[in-house]
């Protein structure tokens, strides 16, 4: 009897070829999960710290037009695509007198300016991601 020749793939040949490829998509799907996963992050990171500069001139301005007994500030908001929250706090005040001012006019009529030093701590959060900072800010008013 004469066996018939068979061309192409057998079942069993047919399922290692489809379990070689799953599993390869499967890898290289996990591989570029990980990397947009990453990219995600670091969009986020650069978001969240693009803003500071609009942030910390906003707390900047604030402080400036504080008045001489104000001793605390605080404030909160959204904006920028960010959630904020600062507080400032003054750690040093100094009385400054204007010495050519007093010795013609006496330390009476002088000028004299009250200048206080902050601490501003700053919380930004983004998606998850908060992040802290603390800086210095100075500023001065007629005593």
């Amino acid at each position: 009897m004469k066996t018939k020749h068979q061309s192409g793939f057998t079942l069993v040949e047919l399922l290692i070829a489809t379990i070689i490829l799953f599993s390869s998509l499967a890898a290289v799907s996990l591989i570029y999960r990980g990397a947009f996963i990453a990219s995600e992050k670091a969009s986020n990171h650069v978001k969240l710290v693009a803003n500071l500069p609009a942030l910390i001139t906003q707390i900047q301005q604030q402080i400036k037009l504080t008045t001489s007994e104000q001793s605390t500030l605080s404030g909160s908001g959204v904006g920028w695509g960010v959630e904020y929250q600062w507080q400032a706090a003054i750690v040093q005040s100094k009385v400054v007198v204007d010495e050519a001012m007093t010795l013609e006019f006496g330390r009476q009529a002088a000028e004299k300016k009250q200048i206080n030093l902050w601490q501003v701590t700053l919380i930004v959060k983004r998606n998850g991601i908060e992040k802290s900072y603390t800086f210095n800010e100075v500023s001065w008013h007629d005593a």
